[in-house]
């Protein structure tokens, strides 16, 4: 073998070890974010954080001039430390809500869903920041604990809609945001 064959053999196999290497690294990127279900290690908590890969967006029913509130989202999460597992039902609406308006009206295919008191901070659950990405900076979040009966509910509903009132300088204002359930990822966390 001569010296230049043996030099473009050596890249070659070099070469094919960097796109193996790769393919491996590549094998163990994150799970997508419309996955069913996504945990994560809190690294601030040291709690694992299962969760829907994003949350579901519900639309607004009645046009309005401002078109920045046009979502809303909902999404339910896991908390487990050592095996301790707390169910949680994250919301967002876009809006600038103070802390002493009331909570969101949540309903399932037309049936209010009962929730016990919430909080608008994510130490509620035991977490330092929203387990899911904060879609607008100027959302109000609310976190409610939750049981497995209550989540198999919310994972066989078909539609889901929130609202609330808030104070604006025109007087009270009402929104609503609603959407139907069209994909699985609810159901199949619920089913976890």
């Amino acid at each position: 073998m001569t010296r230049r064959r043996l030099e473009t053999t050596v890249r070659t196999a070099g070469f094919a070890w960097s796109l193996l290497l790769a393919t491996l690294i590549g094998g163990c990127a994150t799970v997508p974010d419309d996955s069913s279900v996504v945990e994560k290690l809190d690294s601030d908590t040291g709690l694992t954080v299962a969760r829907l890969g994003r949350p579901l967006e519900l639309y607004r029913e009645t046009g309005a001039k401002d078109t920045s509130g046009k979502f809303a989202f909902f999404g339910p999460f896991e908390t487990n430390q050592m095996g301790s597992r707390d169910l949680y039902l994250w919301i967002a609406i876009p809006s600038e809500i103070g802390e002493n308006e009331p909570t969101p009206a949540i309903e399932l295919d037309g049936k209010p869903l009962e929730l016990g008191a919430g909080s608008r901070s994510a130490d509620f659950a035991g977490l330092t920041k929203s387990p899911y990405k904060i879609p607008t900076p100027w959302s109000a979040m609310y976190y409610f604990k939750i049981d497995a009966n209550l989540l198999a509910k919310i994972g066989a509903a078909g539609d889901i809609a929130i609202g609330y009132t808030e104070p604006s300088r025109d007087g009270v204002v009402k929104a609503r945001y609603s959407g139907k359930v069209i994909d699985a990822r609810l159901r199949d966390f619920a089913a976890r």
